[in-house]
């Protein structure tokens, strides 16, 4: 009976030491797991602020690549492929500047970001839900403020964020569409804005729609897309002036859409957003207008409706 014990003590010994090795491996092997999706998460987002190529602002819309781990963002499809062919030196080296945000082009002396907090650009000015469908400011409460990369968007609640997060790329191409009906009647510019060509002038050539942080821009070709995004502030100034020459004297409005004061002449604050002009009577209706646009711009686009629409 003694030795029977004994070797039932020395085999739980054993099964213990196996448990327990056993747990241990499994622990071990979920650290590695955590570790490298850590490790896999941080490497999908750019160490760069600035293009390689461009030495412009990379743009998130634009396909990134990956060199030795590192995420390498740019501000337009072209330049991932001249990145590629630099030799491997000279990538290293570009690869280090950035990871020390001295990358050329970047002043700020900070390395990237790899979400950005605050907007760039035009706020959301879709009234829907770009999940749920839902009305924004209706019976779902305020709307809930995103902002992925510079680009804002507006949920109805917070399970839609949850969702459109699982499938960004699908939730931007939504919103993208969107956006184009929306601006479509209020583009000011029948040529494009980088070349000059005709937008309806060829019929062969459909333009191209591109939505650039909620707003959109119509060339005539792909290669000029590549041209817009080296200098994309020039050339929304561009479009902003054209907006305001199409839309300014035939205003429909005669009253601050936000406070209702009347405008008067010499004092009006003019804002372009969503390819329509606004007008406001003072600094402050501006800034009340940019924290919820999608009512002010509702007011608006029934005043354009009644009076015939935008003119062409």
């Amino acid at each position: 009976m003694m030795y029977t014990s004994k070797t039932t003590v020395f085999l739980g010994a054993i099964t213990c030491l196996t448990l327990g090795a056993a747990t241990a491996s499994a622990q071990h092997e979920g650290m590695m797991q955590d570790k490298g999706a850590a490790r896999s998460e941080t490497a999908d987002k750019p160490v760069n602020a600035m293009c390689p190529v461009g030495k412009e602002a990379i743009d998130p819309a634009t396909p990134t690549v990956t060199y030795k781990g590192k995420t390498i963002g740019f501000c337009c499809d072209g330049c991932s492929e001249k990145f590629l062919s630099w030799a491997d030196a000279d990538k290293d080296q570009f690869v280090a500047l950035a990871m020390a945000g001295k990358e050329p082009g970047n002043t700020s002396g900070v390395a990237a970001k790899p979400v950005a907090s605050r907007r760039v650009g035009d706020p959301y000015m879709l009234t829907t839900c770009p999940v749920s469908g839902e009305q924004l400011g209706g019976e779902m409460g305020d709307a809930i403020v995103k902002v992925y990369d510079g680009r804002e968007v507006r949920f109805c609640c917070k399970m839609c964020i949850s969702d459109f997060e699982e499938d960004q790329a699908a939730g931007f191409e939504k919103i993208d569409q969107q956006i184009i009906a929306s601006q479509l009647p209020y583009y000011p510019l029948t040529t494009c804005v980088v070349s000059g060509e005709s937008l309806t002038g060829d019929p062969d050539m459909e333009p191209v729609n591109m939505v650039y942080n909620n707003r959109l821009v119509r060339l005539c070709c792909n290669g000029c897309k590549e041209d817009f995004m080296a200098d994309p502030k020039a050339y929304l100034s561009k479009i902003d002036e054209a907006v305001i020459a199409q839309q300014s004297d035939a205003y429909p409005l005669k009253t601050c859409p936000v406070s209702g004061e009347p405008l008067e002449e010499g004092e009006v604050v003019e804002v372009v957003a969503g390819n329509r002009l606004f007008k406001f009577c003072c600094k402050k209706c501006k800034r009340d207008f940019k924290k919820n646009p999608t009512a002010v711009m509702a007011a608006l686009d029934k005043a354009w409706a009644e009076q015939g629409g935008v003119p062409q």
